[in-house]
């Protein structure tokens, strides 16, 4: 049985980042275990496309693994020559807009070089598998794997990300396995094998959504695209002159007071948030300046904003304003933007706002019936429905094993909000009955319910660094 001091379970970008700052900042050395079926560490789910389409929504400097260290990833990008491979890179307001292989690439070559030597002199092992169980003792955690593997750990932190998408109700039971339904938008060789004169219907019209089209419109799809979603919403067009922001991200993020509490003082609710907000917007309107102006330093602040409201007012947020926030939020890479907007010029593509009300299967299409918002029905046969939805936020109705484990156990509970897990203010696993639990961390998008947007790179590695040495001294506390 194999003992570990700290068993990371997760290898995309937040457990790569974890592993690589624990390496630097531990005082001791330390046995780390990182557990994933995914042999291509630093990737996860949100860097581990093969599909060159998809790009960061940022410019390359709204990146970083290293918060004391802003130039390194550009000086790898440019020491190993991606532009030349990716001219398109550069979008048309000059910024460099990396693919996302790339900057998977990258991280994952920042966690090597750190596995085979650190700072610390720490020792990492990658186990590729999968925790299925897990049970908890007064040294620690047993981690059971798919494959056979038992692991002891001190301590255990989880940094898997939420689910694939959800699937809308009218397709669950027959039609999940109706070979023209695509369940997974991330499955690129199935989603390839769509003729190229096929009627897709794509559910959503977020970032998933947006990948998804620009892929099939740059592999010469000729067949009409309609994309669906209740409110219509889509990512907004990013102003192009609006200038970047004066300081370097990473300040940004740090201030304390943030950005938007310094201009305006703490707010007590949602709505006041939205109120302060839309009144800098129509000021800066008036002056002839941008609203990403005010948004970004909203955006930059929401890690003091989001805990300091109250359980109601987070609520209300994601009841009623979420969707308005990220759609200003994760504005698209202009690449995608530009190949999306060709399309619906020309009349290929189109967005309805509807919801969806029935589907039937036809032989080989699928029928589906959705309400619009305008009251009208329609009804259309498609000959492929790609799913790209928002993914299962609960982890007690997902279905990664581990993190139904550690509900069903009661070693966690989910937020109260349904938005991954309830936590303390470093990212300790609260329980069921309400207790602390100083053995298991998560950290990641499954605390967005404690720190509200932790899924942006910055946001992540910038919080990662802040609360490393508390982590450091509680496992030293623990030993």
């Amino acid at each position: 049985m194999k003992r570990v001091d700290v068993a990371i379970v997760g290898t995309g970008f937040t457990g790569a980042v974890f592993a690589i700052h624990l390496t630097r900042m531990a005082n001791d050395p330390l046995d780390i275990a990182l557990i994933d079926p995914n042999p291509n560490s630093g990737r996860g789910l949100a860097y581990g496309t093969s599909d060159p389409e998809h790009r960061l929504n940022a410019p390359i400097g709204f990146h970083l693994v290293y918060p004391d260290n802003l130039g390194h990833l550009a000086h790898w990008y440019e020491t190993n020559r991606i532009l030349e491979r990716d001219p398109e890179a550069r979008g048309a307001d000059g910024q460099i807009y990396m693919r996302r292989q790339d900057f998977g690439c990258y991280v994952g070559e920042q966690l090597q070089a750190h596995a085979q030597q650190n700072p610390s002199s720490s020792r990492i092992m990658h186990l590729v598998d999968s925790v299925i169980d897990v049970d908890r003792d007064d040294s620690g955690f047993l981690l059971k794997t798919k494959g056979g593997e038992n692991l002891t750990a001190r301590l255990v932190v989880v940094t898997t990300s939420y689910e694939r998408p959800a699937v809308p109700r009218v397709f669950q039971d027959d039609l999940l396995t109706h070979p023209s339904f695509f369940r997974d938008p991330w499955d690129r060789e199935r989603v390839a094998s769509i003729g190229g004169d096929a009627n897709v219907l794509v559910i959503g019209m977020a970032q998933t959504a947006s990948d998804v089209m620009a892929s099939l419109i740059t592999r010469g799809h000729a067949g009409p695209i309609q994309a669906v979603s209740r409110r219509g919403l889509r990512p907004v067009v990013r102003p192009a002159n609006a200038p970047p922001p004066p300081d370097p991200i990473i300040e940004r993020v740090n201030r304390n007071p943030s950005l938007f509490v310094a201009k305006h003082g703490h707010q007590s609710s949602a709505l006041d948030v939205l109120r302060t907000l839309r009144h800098e917007i129509s000021d800066l309107e008036a002056r002839g300046d941008y609203w990403t102006t005010a948004f970004n330093d909203l955006r930059d602040s929401i890690w003091q904003i989001w805990p300091a409201l109250s359980d109601d007012a987070k609520a209300a947020f994601m009841r009623h304003l979420r969707p308005w926030f990220d759609v200003h939020r994760f504005r698209l890479p202009p690449q995608v933007e530009t190949k999306i907007h060709a399309a619906e010029a020309r009349g290929q593509l189109s967005f309805q706002a509807a919801r969806l009300t029935s589907a039937t299967s036809t032989g080989d299409a699928i029928e589906v019936t959705m309400r619009c918002r305008d009251g009208t029905t329609q009804t259309r046969a498609f000959d492929a429905v790609i799913n790209c939805t928002g993914p299962e936020t609960n982890p007690a109705r997902c279905v990664n094993p581990l993190l139904r484990t550690l509900v069903q156990k009661t070693y966690a509970s989910p937020h109260p909000l349904g938005l991954g897990f309830h936590t303390d203010a470093t990212g300790y696993s609260i329980d069921a009955r309400g207790n602390v639990d100083e053995r298991l961390l998560f950290a990641g998008p499954l605390t967005y319910g404690t720190f509200g947007d932790q899924q942006g790179a910055i946001f992540i590695a910038a919080r990662l660094a802040k609360m490393m040495p508390k982590f450091i001294g509680n496992l030293h506390r623990l030993n």
